[in-house]
């Protein structure tokens, strides 16, 4: 395992900030029809922030979970109101209890961080599951570094790796990088370097800065063949739009 063990050294400077890249915390999409979010949404991306609120306010009255969701994030930033984490972590939670899994998304990520809130993790853990099993993509990342890091949780390198690879296989590149990671460094079990090249590999054609690093360094311990495969695994993976992975 100590090639492992050297290969986690490695990378754990890559991967310190790789947690900060998966905050997008507004969701665009709208509800099919509702005029009324539309027009918020618009004027909230020309930077009509007041405006966008009062669209918002005018649905969160009625319940509306998206609108909710929104006026968080406006409070979080600070965009036509002064910035407030407190107020931002109450809209999102008003949302989040309603199931939109991107305000459990953005309830998880303000007690990670905590912001507006004593950090705990825990309770992060709880709104980010609540979200990765909706399917919600950054959500599932983030299950992956719980489980990897023990936030929260019992260490875990074959959930981590799980919640990776789910994420990876949508298009999360920081999930790519971090499925061939697991898989490199034995964290999930048992290192397998073909494998963990071809996600690594992946990665780096979908542009991920710091991975061809890696695998320059994954070549050293590896036969001429192996890196062979593994490029043709990555290919077949990109050339399936992710849809045949190792």
């Amino acid at each position: 395992m100590e090639k492992g063990k050297n290969m986690a050294m490695l990378i754990r400077t890559l991967t310190l900030v790789v947690v900060l890249f998966s905050s997008g915390l507004f969701k665009n999409g709208i509800h099919a029809g509702e005029a009324t979010l539309k027009a918020g949404v618009e004027a909230m991306n020309r930077g009509h922030y007041a405006t966008a609120l009062r669209a918002f306010r005018n649905l969160a009255k009625e319940g509306d979970a998206q609108a909710e969701n929104n006026i968080g994030y406006l409070y979080e930033r600070g965009l036509g109101v002064p910035q407030d984490y407190s107020k931002a972590l109450k809209w999102y939670k008003l949302s989040a209890d309603k199931s939109l899994p991107e305000a459990q998304f953005n309830t998880g990520l303000l007690y990670h961080y905590g912001y507006g809130v004593a950090k705990n993790q825990s309770e992060a853990r709880k709104w980010f599951e609540r979200a990765a099993k909706k399917g919600y993509t950054e959500a599932e990342y983030m299950m992956g570094q719980f489980f990897q890091n023990g936030w929260g949780v019992r260490t875990d390198g074959l959930k981590a790796l799980a919640w990776y690879k789910r994420a990876a296989k949508k298009g999360k590149i920081e999930a790519q990088f971090m499925t061939g990671v697991m898989f490199l460094s034995g964290d999930a079990g048992k290192e397998e370097a073909v494998k963990g090249y071809a996600w690594t590999h992946v990665s780096m054609q979908n542009g991920y800065e710091g991975a061809k690093e890696v695998l320059d360094y994954a070549e050293l311990s590896m036969k001429d063949n192996q890196v062979k495969m593994a490029k043709a695994l990555s290919k077949q993976c990109i050339v399936s739009k992710l849809r045949q992975c190792p």
